[in-house]
């Protein structure tokens, strides 16, 4: 009864690793920095391609390629032949759009990574079980050893089994994790390609543009709290002091919100350390509810109430733009689109000083184009940004090879990302001003 039992849990620890796996999919060859080699080139002609049996694979521009796989029926010159619209030989980054979009990449390459998730958690799971009841085997394996043949005996082979387990459990461990992390780098990998590409819903790891920094002190913050009522208030603050520092190169027409959000956001930081540093906005709001910061007809003034208040003001307005200049299908002039978000989010609380400082400004507004230009820049030493922005260089370095295009493709993502991340931060931030009833319509 003993071997049986063994015999059965050394089957199903072996199960584990005789199923069929084929890891060819999830591999993927570095990525060629030589701007030379930045389109995909298609490598000899379709004859020398099927002649070349001894190269089992094909490679272009970092991914392989199967010559012996149709890919929706086609081969892969065939497919290479349908995206090289101009029959250049090469696919340059609008067909390289086109292809990336109709594969549907990254959503494949996030399923690929799912699947791998699974099959990791099963293979860790099976073998946990199954040396789980080798162990029981074994344990009564060295127990009937001990009452036939001597205790040495029976206590060298359980530790030689224990050995086992233990090494074989270690290695099925290992081998599942190398599994997860070569499918999260196959996502990653076309995430961030489909994302220069310009392909909508894709969303890289690290931001290579100026606007792509805004967004990443919403990001952050987005993903330190815990829900929609839990704003932290110190990765808020940090948040838009960046938002301020790279808006400076972002153009003259900006220097008046940067100034306004520089005051405000040192108006929360005083009150915030002046309370104790609570870690949640809900709290430091308190805090100034109970020693009356809600006064009959208005806010305040240097509470942290009103400058979140008029802050977020600024953000709906800077969202609306942005929204505005990453709109490629619009032809409506930067100054319309400019006006609007002014008349909707500021114009209402500004008096006659403020309006007639802010309508010539957006009456001037940069072109669409110069204004992406300048969203598209790469983060630099000379902006200094090491005290708003601890990972400019690695983005700075992320970037360092894209071309124009490329960079002005993956602007347009980041943009459209940093505007979907202050939206919901400017919401939440709302809510919790709305919830204890903080308004100030006053004009100013």
């Amino acid at each position: 009864m003993v071997q049986s039992s063994l015999t059965k849990s050394l089957s199903g620890l072996q199960a584990n690793f005789e199923s069929p796996i084929d890891l060819a999919d999830l591999q993927v060859s570095d990525v060629p920095s030589d701007d030379s080699e930045r389109n995909f080139k298609k490598e000899g002609s379709d004859s020398s391609a099927r002649a070349d049996a001894s190269q089992p694979k094909q490679q272009r521009r970092g991914l392989i390629f199967s010559p012996n796989t149709d890919v929706d029926g086609n081969s892969v010159e065939e497919l290479f032949g349908k995206y090289d619209f101009d029959r250049s030989g090469q696919l340059d980054i609008n067909e390289f759009r086109s292809f990336v979009m109709d594969m549907d990449l990254p959503a494949m390459a996030q399923g690929t990574a799912k699947s791998a998730e699974t099959f990791a958690s099963d293979l860790a799971k099976g073998t946990a079980k199954s040396a789980e009841d080798l162990a029981g085997g074994i344990g009564d394996l060295a127990s009937d050893l001990a009452k036939g043949t001597g205790s040495d005996l029976a206590k060298g082979t359980a530790k030689a089994a224990e050995k086992l387990v233990a090494d074989t459990t270690r290695s099925a461990d290992e081998f599942a994790k190398s599994v997860l992390g070569i499918a999260n780098d196959l996502a990653k990998g076309v995430n961030d390609l489909a994302a220069s590409a310009g392909v909508p819903g894709a969303s890289a790891r690290v931001p290579v543009t100026l606007v792509g920094g805004v967004g990443s002190g919403y990001k952050e913050l987005l993903s330190a709290s815990s829900s929609d009522r839990d704003v932290p208030v110190e990765a808020l603050i940090v948040a838009i002091e960046r938002q301020a520092t790279l808006s400076m190169h972002l153009g003259g027409f900006m220097q008046l919100i940067v100034k306004l959000d520089r005051g405000n956001m040192k108006a929360v930081r005083e009150s915030w350390l002046k309370h104790g540093q609570p870690s949640s906005l809900r709290e430091l709001l308190k805090a100034e509810v109970a020693e009356g910061v809600l006064q009959p007809t208005r806010l305040k003034e240097g509470s942290a109430a009103l400058s979140l208040l008029w802050s977020m003001r600024a953000k709906r307005f800077w969202t609306t733009v942005a929204d505005g200049f990453a709109d490629q299908r619009s032809s409506e002039q930067s100054s319309t689109f400019g006006l609007r978000a002014y008349e909707l989010e500021l114009e209402p609380y500004h008096g006659w000083v403020l309006k007639n400082i802010f309508r010539p400004g957006l009456l001037a507004l940069p072109s669409r184009k110069e204004m992406l230009t300048q969203m598209a820049l790469r983060p630099s030493e000379m902006m200094e940004l090491d005290a708003c922005w601890e990972a400019w260089k690695e983005a700075a370095a992320a970037g360092e090879f894209l071309t124009p295009d490329e960079r002005m493709a993956a602007c347009l993502v980041e943009l459209r990302e940093c505007s979907e991340a202050t939206k919901r931060v400017t919401n939440m931030v709302q809510a919790q001003l709305d919830e204890f009833g903080l308004r100030d319509d006053r004009k100013i």
